[in-house]
């Protein structure tokens, strides 16, 4: 058995998307130019209310997946993974364009479930047909980095972000579904 099993978040108890949504310092990513912003919940932060967010999420159904990674020792919400089934579900500019966005709750990390996630969200991609993704990571994000070439990233550059100011690596993953 895993450390997580991938959980969508229409199945997941309000009570633990918020706690996970509480476990991030406001203002504090450093992940993407917004400081409110937690991979893996795309624009969870823009709701109030957690259920209106997951009410917002099933408008993309066929188009992205949202899951939850569930601790199998405990039950609770150790991770968060967006799965976008096309590069033109994310970003406007397509350069900037990733799969698969996730994050760690900030008290568990370090522990092994970031690579768990995204092997599983990996699993997912493969079983929509996708043979390889793209996943985009900050450059000062060392431990993304560490989960991506783990799964089997393959760095492919580093692109400039003009607006944002921040500097983006760039991998492809096999998905294994090949």
């Amino acid at each position: 058995m895993g450390l997580i099993r991938l959980v969508p978040v229409d199945q997941v108890a309000v009570s633990e998307l918020e706690a996970y949504r509480a476990a991030f310092p406001r203002g504090q990513m450093q992940a993407t130019p917004d400081g409110e912003h937690i991979p893996g919940l795309d624009h969870i932060e823009d709701f109030e209310d957690v259920r209106k967010w997951v009410r917002h999420t099933a408008e993309f159904r066929g188009r992205i997946s949202w899951y939850a990674g569930i601790c199998e020792a405990d039950g609770r919400m150790a991770g968060a993974l967006c799965l976008r089934h096309s590069l033109s579900e994310d970003d406007e500019d397509g350069d900037f364009a990733s799969h698969i966005g996730y994050s760690v709750r900030p008290d568990l990390e370090g522990r092994g479930i970031g690579r768990e996630q995204l092997r599983l969200g990996l699993r997912a991609a493969a079983a929509l047909g996708l043979d390889t993704v793209r996943i985009i990571c900050r450059d000062v994000n060392t431990a993304s980095r560490r989960v991506i070439l783990a799964c089997g990233g393959v760095y492919l550059d580093t692109i400039h972000g003009e607006e944002s100011g921040m500097n983006v690596c760039r991998y492809l993953v096999p998905t294994g579904g090949g």
